[in-house]
């Protein structure tokens, strides 16, 4: 630290976007301006570029907020405190999560104005001010397939464009696979980031930026996760330039980084990635025609197997079937997640329960879900509309299709219904039996499906051992998932669950269960 300070520890600061918009209606009652929150985006999005463009201050030193809000503030007072402190690299990005218009990012650098860390008010020949970056995290479907007219919009505001130019020209986007997974399905989820990459890349292009996408990932394949060097070389052509950013879980840093001569081999996969897509994928590596027939196809898989994966999660029973099957009650009594299961305020559904715990809860009971659901029904589509042909080609000769199609075959052979079945009839109400019905109906279509593209005779045949590891995994998992299976039922039966208390030994029994079958299962979160 003497020697280098700690901008080995720079930070990243990530709020939701209505927290900003909270924090601004509280100052604009105190100037008069009225109720901002009653505001359209379109207005709020003309008010708050002129406000920062101009000069006015909104609040004083002793601007009375609510708890929340003054909370909210405080953070960007407490960033400028730690530049101060220890230098301008203790913190370098403000992540709005929830982004779904300019409005909601530019709230953000409103308010960094007010707490001194940015000014684009003075005279156009002098450079603006900017401590910070701020970057929009595009987390849902309908906001990845607005990516690039959402950048270009942000872009074109004047103000913001001087802050851009302040921090070198370039613009950081982040990219969210686990709540687009959730929402959509993987197929869907995957193939609107990776259209959401080629409009981003288009559009810094053309505003002359420099763009740095960031990859929310997680640890599974339902989360973004699968190798890292072959999710980068699968990018789309001239989105690399020379740099990218990812999330690494602490369970897959764990994994990959634990032991040194992990750690290199790992660090040098991910660099010849970036090198090669950096100096080699510059340009397309299909002509335009083929990569023209190639979208088409994985539209009509995305778009079947969106409405196959919809089907499911709307179905109302979903929610009991899935608090059911899965001991996602308990973790949070495992204290290992950055965040609470469920979003504050929200019930036992599934609408407010955040990705981790949804993909985690599925892994448990060996449904896996997140990894695969939907993925047979779209490749049955493609091949209904006399696809079958071109999915090979895809499969053999696009990076993209190929990467996609490897992680869901991995998630397929991980996926052990006949476990899954005795979590069904220990757990889950008889009139809840239907819902795995049709999960183990679309786990076969998976299957064969994914055969069909690859022409193997089996899952992993083209990995031989891979799958000879999984089985040796397995010998030892099944022993946990009946130990779970029987605590589980103990735990309930004495009036546990989501709000109830657990017996001290009964508590750590289950916990080791569910450590144990995450740390077999690997790439869990």
């Amino acid at each position: 630290i003497s020697a280098f300070g700690l901008q080995l520890a720079t930070l990243d600061i990530r709020e939701h976007a209505d927290a900003h918009h909270e924090v601004l209606a509280q100052f604009y009652q105190r100037v008069g301006e009225g109720d901002y929150l009653a505001l359209a985006r379109e207005a709020r999005t003309e008010l708050l570029t002129r406000e920062l463009s101009g000069a006015r201050p909104l609040s004083t030193a002793d601007t009375p907020l609510s708890e929340a809000a003054r909370a909210t503030f405080s953070v960007f007072t407490t960033v400028r405190e730690a530049m101060h402190r220890f230098g301008p690299d203790a913190v370098e990005t403000y992540v709005v999560s929830m982004t779904k218009g300019i409005d909601d990012l530019l709230a953000a650098v409103v308010l960094a104005r007010e707490a001194g860390l940015v000014d684009v008010a003075g005279p156009d020949h002098e450079p603006a001010r900017a401590r910070l970056g701020f970057v929009p995290l595009l987390e849902s479907i309908a906001e990845l397939d607005s990516a690039g007219e959402l950048l270009d919009r942000l872009l074109a505001v004047p103000g913001y464009r001087r802050l851009v130019r302040a921090r070198g020209d370039v613009q950081e986007v982040m990219l969210g696979y686990s709540d687009s997974n959730k929402e959509g399905g993987i197929a869907s989820s995957l193939w609107a980031i990776h259209r959401a990459q080629r409009s981003l890349r288009d559009v810094a292009a053309r505003h002359g930026v420099r763009l740095l996408l960031f990859h929310g990932r997680g640890g599974t394949v339902g989360r973004g996760g699968g190798p890292t060097h072959e999710a980068i070389m699968a990018q789309p052509f001239g989105t690399l330039d020379g740099a990218i950013k990812v999330t690494e879980q602490g369970e897959v840093i764990s994994e990959k980084y634990t032991l040194p001569a992990m750690a290199r081999e790992n660090l040098e996969l991910t660099l010849a990635a970036v090198l090669q897509s950096t100096l080699l994928h510059t340009q397309p590596r299909q002509p335009a025609e083929e990569l023209a027939r190639w979208d088409a196809a994985m539209a009509t898989v995305a778009g079947a197997a969106h409405d196959g994966y919809r089907e499911l999660v709307e179905d109302p029973d979903l929610a009991r079937y899935f608090w059911a099957v899965t001991p996602t009650e308990l973790l949070g009594a495992m204290n290992i997640g950055s965040r609470p299961s469920r979003r504050p305020n929200s019930d036992a559904g599934l609408g407010a329960l955040r990705a981790i715990p949804w993909v985690f809860g599925w892994t448990q009971s060996r449904q896996i879900l997140p990894g695969w659901y939907g993925v047979g029904t779209g490749l049955a589509a493609a091949r209904a509309a006399g696809l079958g042909p071109v999915l090979a080609e895809m499969h053999h000769r696009w990076h993209f299709f190929g990467t996609f199609l490897s992680n869901v075959e991995l998630m397929l052979a991980k996926t052990d219904l006949s476990i899954a079945a005795r979590y069904v009839q220990t757990l889950v109400p008889p009139e809840l039996h239907p819902i795995f019905e049709k999960i183990t109906i679309e786990y076969r279509r998976s299957v064969a499906e994914v055969l069909a593209v690859t022409g193997a005779g089996q899952l992993l045949d083209a990995q031989p051992a891979l799958r000879r590891t999984l089985a040796v995994r397995n010998t030892y998992l099944e022993p946990l998932h009946h130990l779970q299976l029987s605590l589980l039922k103990l735990h309930r039966a004495s009036g546990g669950g989501p709000a109830g208390s657990l017996d001290h030994d009964l508590e750590r029994a289950l916990l080791t269960t569910i450590n144990g079958i995450a740390a077999g299962m690997r790439n869990t979160g």
